[in-house]
């Protein structure tokens, strides 16, 4: 059994490896801004963290965390803003509105509200963000959905002034968009009677769709692969990465820094990133 295996069956465990797990590939990192508010709510706050001075004004990234859209804490993915921020990018990460106190569409109506706020905030300091250029999104499992249906279906960008152009690229690890009916509690808890038609991101008319890179494990139990490869099929400009060997957590600790690195997750990642939204970083190693 590899390392990375071990240590996503370690992260599957339990929320708390997770801490864990992020301290000991980002150590103490801190958001160079801390707890922004981009909604009324409690949960509706984000973190940013900017990359080496001589980067800046940088491109932005925005993560999305998985969790089953009822957990899940912005201070636990410090290790992937090192490395977007390592890449040369602004990496905002929120914390959205979880089950039970909300249910779908609401975690995607924040994803929604965080990048009308980072657009904002963009043209507010354009000396830490580049205005002029469009948001990569970027998430994990649950996460990847949520970036992927707020730009599938346009209301959500169009509710808050925004729409696909302001988009860049979409980069799902392990995500699911193909999911209905709901057959686990999971989903269950969150979409209730929802039906495929305004939740699944397969059923959506995809022609507006920015690039995608979807990066699925083959031995992903949790999320199928099958959820990647369809969503693949349908839309006008993906890349699917099938990581062979690799379970549903693998794909996401794969971006981290000590023994987890995967190249077969990280080089497809940078070389998306250096296509859609190059940095001066990434143009320098190249």
């Amino acid at each position: 059994m590899t390392t990375n295996s071990v240590v996503a069956m370690v992260l599957l465990a339990g929320c708390d490896k997770l801490g864990a797990y992020n301290h000991w590939q980002a150590g103490d990192i801190e958001p160079d801004i801390a707890a922004l508010s981009y909604g009324p709510d409690e949960r509706q706050v984000l973190d940013l963290y900017l990359p080496d001075p001589s980067l800046q004004p940088a491109p932005l990234v925005i993560w999305f965390y998985g969790g089953s859209w009822d957990s899940g804490d912005r201070g636990k993915y410090a290790f992937i803003a090192k490395r977007f921020a390592e890449f040369g990018y602004a990496v905002a990460i929120h914390d959205y509105r979880l089950v039970p106190d909300v249910h779908f569409p609401a975690f995607i109506e924040d994803g929604a509200a965080a990048i009308a706020f980072m657009k904002g905030y963009a043209g507010q300091h354009p000396d830490q963000i580049r205005e002029e250029v469009p948001i990569m999104l970027a998430g994990h499992s649950a996460g990847a959905y949520n970036a992927v249906q707020l730009v599938a279906d346009q209301q959500y960008l169009q509710a808050v002034g925004l729409d696909a152009d302001d988009i860049a690229g979409i980069i799902g690890l392990s995500g699911p968009y193909d999911f209905y009916p709901y057959d686990v509690a999971a989903t269950r808890n969150a979409f209730g009677d929802t039906p495929a038609d305004q939740s699944q991101p397969v059923e959506m008319d995809l022609a507006h769709m920015p690039p995608l890179l979807l990066i699925t494990g083959t031995r992903d139990h949790t999320v199928l692969p099958r959820n990647s490869r369809k969503l693949a099929e349908l839309a006008p400009n993906a890349e699917l990465v099938e990581v062979p060997e690799t379970g549903h957590a693998g794909t996401l600790i794969a971006m981290g820094f000590y023994l987890t690195t995967d190249d077969a997750v990280l080089g497809p990642v940078k070389q998306f990133l250096q296509s859609h939204l190059p940095t001066k970083a990434l143009t320098a190693n190249n």
